[in-house]
């Protein structure tokens, strides 16, 4: 270990106001259930433990990556020579303003966003039913699907500046909420966001979420690991599709697989590596795009150093 890297643990030992762990598996904080090893895994326990954190992480030039549910999170198989900062257990608030409003943390996860403003009988976020992750990582990509995306009921989102570490407050007008995209966070760390929701009856909106949820599972594969949707939606066509149609569903690389299920899925069968998952989404980016000329490009997020 450097000079820089016994320093960065002593801070951890002796200043940090949360838990951390050395050497610890990725693999067991995201959906994919693949990856190496982190150097270290911390979870602070209050927003100036992070602010704290990330000064350090700068003076001692020790690379960094937030992850919240590790949803849409590939890790590579070498791991990731750094800090994987935890924020599961911070910016977990959730409140109603009796009327329309909902205040959430970029922590709450999605499941719990929805059955709260179902629970006080606000519709908007339906959509985002059976959708794994939190509300921070759904923000910075805009999640969503054909029922609606997040960003639709933002109001405006409280971020940090990666940089400057000071507090901002980004109004929707000055964020572009693309499909998957929304170029305006990429460079920001997002502690929460208030949205704008309609009043609904809670029954109607309960009857919403089943039929949803009961969808999902008849064509979605939920019984193995992953991280949902490979691909982004290209304009015009339908990935899976397109895959079933290259006959290329069941296809296998160790232990990834091409979902027979569903042809947008890549699962984890027990012990795939990183290494056989970006095989087969480069295998099929080929295909497609020799038989398609259709570029598809990933939805998931790969965790590695640059």
């Amino acid at each position: 270990m450097s000079i820089a890297g016994k320093e960065f643990s002593n801070y951890l030992v002796n200043n940090l106001s949360g838990s951390y762990l050395l050497d610890e598996p990725v693999r067991h904080h995201t959906t994919y259930r693949i990856g190496g090893t982190a150097d270290y895994f911390v979870t602070p326990r209050e927003p100036e433990t992070l602010v704290a954190l990330l000064h350090e992480c700068s003076r001692f030039n020790v690379d960094y990556f937030l992850l919240g549910g590790g949803a849409n999170i590939l890790a590579a198989d070498d791991g990731y020579s750094g800090v994987i900062i935890n924020l599961e257990n911070l910016y977990c608030d959730l409140t109603y303003n009796g009327e329309t409003q909902v205040n959430a943390g970029a922590g709450v996860a999605l499941k719990d966003l929805v059955l709260f403003c179902e629970k006080n009988g606000l519709a908007g976020l339906g959509g985002l039913a059976g959708v794994p992750g939190t509300v921070g990582g759904a923000l910075r990509m805009n999640a969503g699907t054909k029922q609606g995306e997040i960003g639709h009921s933002v109001t405006d989102v409280l971020c940090l500046d990666k940089t400057t570490l000071e507090t901002q407050t980004l109004h929707k007008g000055a964020i572009d909420f693309n499909y998957r995209s929304v170029p305006q966070l990429q460079d920001k760390i997002i502690l929460g966001c208030h949205f704008d929701l309609e009043k609904t009856a809670v029954d109607q909106l309960m009857d919403e979420r089943l039929r949803q949820l009961r969808e999902r599972a008849a064509k979605q594969p939920l019984a193995f690991p992953s991280c949902g949707s490979v691909f982004k939606r290209p304009s015009g066509h339908f990935v899976g599709a397109m895959v079933e149609e290259l006959g290329l569903k069941g296809k296998m690389r160790g232990d990834a697989v091409i979902s027979e299920k569903h042809a947008g899925f890549i699962l984890n069968m027990g012990c795939a590596k990183a290494s056989d998952v970006l095989w087969l989404i480069n295998h099929i980016q080929e295909q497609v795009l020799k038989n398609y000329n259709v570029e598809l490009k990933p939805e998931v997020q790969v965790l590695r150093n640059k």
